[in-house]
């Protein structure tokens, strides 16, 4: 064994008299700062914190970054285009058509019988005798087909073949909301006149949605006149029914193309939105729609045994379904924000592009707990942003209640249509389980059969509640904001349309649809399904499905500009630009 010498000293033994002069020093400091300048820690300390606050405006952390301007490299189509948007005497022409589609009363009506059946669909005959009349240059070079009659798809065939380059799908409606005979003396200019006073364009159908209509029309026209040929596919397609749902011809529209062009087949998708150009948090903001709500039909029927009024029983079946409808709204679905939703994507947004001042402080200061998956983030964001409630929770409306015959006759059926748009997060699923679980102690307390969405109908028994679905359909799938079709539309908007009032820039960002478009049928033909409305809408999205529907001029007729731009762009893409 070696011999063991002296041991040497530690050099850990001085750190206690470090560590007492390090705390000495530090509660000098502090009580200088705490007696001399008490903001000055607070400042401090403030700064610090904003430094790792990844949602502080300006703190380059990458959330919704944004795309450059986005110029096409055909200068002489795209220069064509912007000649004629900025000239008077093309405002004129585009104007007269928008005016004259409005003249055509192109109503779809819930109780519509089926095409071919019921004359009411004559009248879209003249719409594709409009377009005919009005776009011959579009009817040379592009191919006109037809689903069901009524559905119209103009195919301006590429050099390139669709499995090199996917085409470039838009959409639109040709048919409007009924006006309702009792409110035609409300309209300030006739309904169905089209009338221009030099600023607006008034009449069913200006916003929603022959102006989008005439826009994307008026693209392509423009673009062949400017001498320009695609090497990419486009497509334009227009239903005849999608204020009614789209069976009659969203739906045939969409089976005809994934027949020709198979799953993940279109390139990208363009169709009406719900927000276009807002400002909103002291910011100019492009809202994107990238997803839908959901939606069903919820039936109740209320059935039991009548009789005479002068022998009632406690609870008839027009009670037990009053009950019922105040269970149901006394029992909202909660609200939560979580990342699944498009709209925290705006939140986000507007958290690193709006002034600092503009957003709540009770806003900002969730955001990265909900980006964490705090569920308590997600239900008091969701309260503290309560005027957008609906883009958070999934929404019921009570909007038909029948029930009863006659005065002196106890009524044997009652029946209501509850209306719902499902939350992102939610399911058809889910919201059959949340009304049985309200419905069935209801049956159960007045001793009826209950029969839910799932039963075998039909049980003997009289004295019974039912409930089943209509027009169910689950949330839209999120479309990406990673995509090249993101990239190449985001980069068209900011190209092509501008901020409001005084604002630096436009900042485009992810939105929710909180209603339902023809795009509900088109899913397996990709996931860049994006709905936007490249104008300002203001005042109930400029009045559409009410009294006295309008559309702005000025913005109007810049729209072609946006979409010719986007086919430009998207043909580059395709060219590998």
């Amino acid at each position: 064994m070696a011999q063991q010498g002296n041991a040497p000293k530690s050099r850990n033994s001085s750190l206690p008299s470090v560590l007492l002069r390090s705390a000495v020093l530090i509660g000098v400091l502090s009580l200088a700062l705490t007696y001399l300048d008490a903001p000055l820690w607070s400042r401090i300390a403030e700064g610090f914190g904003r430094s790792r606050d990844k949602y502080a405006v300006g703190s380059g952390s990458g959330i919704c970054r944004q795309e450059v301007k986005l110029s096409p490299t055909n200068i002489k189509a795209e220069r064509f285009v912007r000649d004629k948007v900025e000239s008077p005497a093309y405002h004129a022409e585009i104007i007269k058509k928008l005016s004259g589609i409005i003249q055509i009363p192109s109503e779809s009506y819930d109780e519509l019988g089926p095409i071919g059946a019921d004359d009411r669909w004559n009248v879209f005959y003249r719409i594709e005798e409009y377009i005919e009349s009005n776009y011959p240059k579009v009817l040379e070079k592009a191919t006109l087909e037809h689903a069901n009659t009524h559905g119209l798809i103009l195919t301006w065939r590429g050099s390139l073949p669709a499995s090199e380059a996917k085409p470039l799908l838009m959409l639109a409606h040709q048919d409007v909301v009924p006006v309702l005979a009792d409110t035609v003396q409300d309209w300030t200019h006739p309904p169905y006149q089209g009338h221009f006073d030099g600023e607006v364009i008034w009449g069913r159908g200006a916003t929603d949605d022959k102006g989008y209509l005439i826009s994307i029309l008026e693209s392509v026209d423009l673009l062949i006149k400017s001498g320009f040929t695609p090497k990419r596919t486009v497509i334009l397609a227009f239903g005849c029914d999608e204020e009614i749902s789209g069976e009659n011809c969203g739906r045939p529209i969409a089976d005809f193309l994934h027949h020709r062009y198979g799953d993940e087949g279109i390139y990208l998708i363009m169709d009406e939105g719900s927000m276009g150009i807002q400002r909103e948090f002291n910011q100019s903001f492009a809202m994107v729609s990238v997803a839908e709500k959901g939606y069903l039909d919820v039936g109740i029927n209320v059935t039991s045994t009548g009789g005479h009024a002068s022998n009632p029983p406690d609870h008839n079946v027009i009670g037990i379904m009053s009950e019922i409808v105040m269970a149901i709204e006394e029992n909202a679905f909660p609200g939560r924000v979580t990342t699944k939703n498009p709209m925290f994507g705006f939140l986000e947004c507007a958290a690193v592009h709006a002034p600092q001042s503009s957003m709540p402080s009770t806003v900002r200061s969730k955001l990265g707990r909900v980006a964490g998956g705090d569920i308590h983030a997600q239900a008091q964001l969701a309260q503290d942003l309560d005027h957008m409630r609906y883009y958070f929770r999934t929404s019921q409306s009570v909007g038909k209640m029948s029930g009863g015959v006659k005065i002196n006759a106890i009524p044997e059926i009652a029946s209501t249509m509850v209306n719902l748009r499902l939350a992102v997060e939610s399911s058809i699923s889910l919201v059959e389980q949340h009304y049985e679980n309200l419905v069935r102690p209801i049956a159960q307390k007045h001793g009826m059969v209950f029969e839910g969405f799932r039963s075998s109908y039909g049980s003997p028994e009289r004295r019974k509640v039912s409930l089943y679905g209509v027009d169910a359909l689950e949330p839209a799938p999120v479309s990406p904001l990673d995509s090249e079709s993101w990239r190449v539309l985001s980069g068209t908007i900011r190209n092509t349309l501008r901020p409001l009032e005084n604002d630096d820039e436009l900042i485009v960002t992810p939105y929710l649809m909180p209603a339902n478009t023809d795009t509900k049928f088109f899913w397996a033909l990709t996931k860049n399904i994006y709905r936007f409305t490249p104008i300002n809408l203001v005042d109930n999205l400029n009045r559409a499905h009410t009294t006295n529907e309008f559309i702005r001029a000025g913005e109007f007729v810049r729209e072609p500009l946006f979409f010719a731009t986007l086919i430009l762009n998207a043909d580059d893409a395709a060219a590998g630009v």
